[in-house]
């Protein structure tokens, strides 16, 4: 049995979607990290086949969203079928972001693309390695490992992270309990080839009398196939190909050809919830910490963001560059979040298996359901995009005083907007690319002001608070303005930034490293408030 040294990484528990992307945002933020998996490698089964564009935007701050984009498929719309007859088509509006649209892709190829970005990092999933017991004092945890040759290894890390999925050793050894229900039927999942008259950027939805289907669209021509089945199915045994295209068939009503199965398996749903996500000095993320209906493609999506949240307060906590209470924010932020995706899933699912049992008018009302009004379409796509997640009730999120028309508020996503950086044209999404917090100090507007608060303001920042905040300056007219190095200055010539952000004259925003604000003002001199409240 080998022990470890008290000065071992953090722990990550589960090599999948979202402790991949737990372990790469960690080694970005320069914390020592170790990621183990009980599984020889990358599952090949495709569980999620959705990335939505908050996802996309995260991937985007990873430096991998192209590698994504490349071999994705962009979904257009959504049609809906009921008993065989189409009843409408509703398509994908695109959202204020540079990635309008979800992306259709096996789960395993985004999972393919995250594990080489992070062995560019340094880092390798060790594989066929299972944690078996957790013992945790005031400053550290001691985790047993057992290796596939049978080899034993006690670890001492200052943190877990579970992010092993539904059935959590982490969750097991710490929280004990699981609570919520699972939905009363079982489902059968296939991903395969479909040849029909299927357009290849749309979803399909088929409510039928005997049950609904859904046809997700994957990439390389695949699709992935859902659908209830009878409650007294065996879920112990996969169907058929040949069960699965009769099914299909007779649902659709359309005479489709399934061919080149990659898994075909049965599963039950289920809407859980983890009483916490953090336990002393384990946490709890993704589908360790909830699951829900795969309806809307949320799971993977939800667990990539819990991921995104946690790391850099971490990464600041064992810096001593934030108090150990900011860790307490990463639950305030994200159970809500989780709460939401597990209500709206649940109510989807069930009203879809509900169906058949629906009066006329009942189903006429529930196919009017599904085709949102065009005055609420934009704020449905907002949400199921994840765009308009708001952490504004987290104490770490601040706004002082009023008087912002319009812009982001602190809690609320930043959005992107066209800038020149060095002269050349640039997205203000690519600074936020950063491991740091990053302040915007707009300088005055016009000529009449003077920008040398401004310069003063942006050099105390970078000198005190530099190592974890990098400092911008918004100068548009004033092209004599000298910064120091540790200083960037953009400039706005379109004033398409000042009024994103709400900004007519002076002001600043602090962006969080997920993107999020965590505070705005018109005074340029009030960072250090913000600071002394949160610090």
């Amino acid at each position: 049995m080998n022990k470890t040294s008290a000065n071992s990484p953090v722990l990550v528990v589960g090599g999948r979607t979202t402790g991949l992307i737990m372990a790469a945002e960690l080694a970005r933020h320069d914390v020592a990290v170790r990621i183990i998996d009980k599984s020889p490698g990358i599952d090949p089964h495709c569980r999620a086949t959705v990335l939505h564009s908050r996802s996309l935007e995260i991937l985007h701050s990873l430096g991998i969203v192209d590698d994504i984009v490349a071999c994705a498929q962009p979904l257009l719309g959504v049609s809906l079928y009921v008993n065989g007859e189409a009843r409408g088509r509703s398509d994908e509006l695109p959202v204020d972001s540079p990635f309008p649209l979800s992306l259709g892709l096996p789960q395993a190829t985004t999972e393919t693309i995250l594990e080489k970005h992070l062995n560019s990092l340094g880092v390798f999933v060790e594989r066929s390695t299972q944690l078996t017991s957790l013992e945790q004092s005031a400053d550290t945890v001691h985790a047993s490992l057992l290796h596939d040759d049978g080899r034993e290894e006690i670890v001492e890390t200052p943190w877990v992270i579970g992010c092993d999925g539904a059935h959590s050793t982490v969750r097991h050894l710490t929280e004990k309990t699981f609570p919520g229900e699972a939905d009363p039927y079982p489902y059968l999942l296939a991903d395969v080839v479909i040849d029909g008259a299927l357009e290849p950027g749309d979803a399909y939805f088929f409510l039928h009398d005997d049950g609904e289907l859904f046809l997700f669209i994957l990439n390389e021509g695949r699709r992935f196939v859902v659908a209830n089945v009878a409650k007294e199915t065996d879920i112990t045994k996969a169907p058929t190909l040949e069960q699965v295209q009769e099914l299909v068939t007779h649902r659709s009503g359309h005479d489709f050809h399934l061919s080149d199965p990659r898994w075909l398996a049965h599963f039950h749903i289920n809407y859980r919830l983890a009483p916490h996500y953090r336990h002393g000095r384990t946490f709890l993320a993704g589908d360790a910490a909830h699951v829900h209906s795969l309806l809307g493609g949320l799971g993977m999506n939800t667990g990539i963001q819990d991921a995104h949240n946690l790391a850099w307060k971490l990464a600041l906590v064992m810096r001593s560059d934030a108090p150990a209470a900011w860790l307490d924010t990463y639950e305030i932020e994200r159970r809500q979040v989780a709460e939401d995706v597990i209500a709206t899933t649940k109510l989807a699912t069930q009203n879809a298996e509900l169906f058949a049992e629906l009066s006329s008018t009942d189903r006429e009302k529930l196919v009017a359901h599904m085709f949102v009004p065009e005055g609420e379409k934009m704020r449905v796509r907002n949400h199921e995009e994840q765009i308009d997640l708001d952490y504004r009730s987290s104490p770490i999120c601040v706004e002082p005083e009023e008087g912002f028309a319009h812009g982001p508020h602190p809690g609320a996503r930043a959005v992107d907007s066209p800038i020149l950086l060095d002269g050349q044209p640039c997205q203000f999404y690519d600074l936020l690319c950063s491991p740091k917090h990053c302040l915007f100090l707009f300088a005055p507007a016009s000529h009449a002001g003077s920008s040398s608060e401004l310069t003063a303001a942006a050099e105390a920042v970078a000198r005190d608070h530099g190592h974890w905040i990098a400092v911008h300056i918004v100068d548009d007219w004033n092209v004599e303005t000298k910064v120091s190095s540790n200083v960037t200055r953009i400039e706005d010539p379109q004033q398409t930034l000042r009024q994103r952000y709400g900004i007519e004259s002076t002001g600043m925003y602090l962006i969080r490293p997920d993107g999020y604000v965590a505070y705005r003002s018109r005074r340029l001199d009030s960072l250090d408030k913000y600071l002394a409240h949160v610090l």
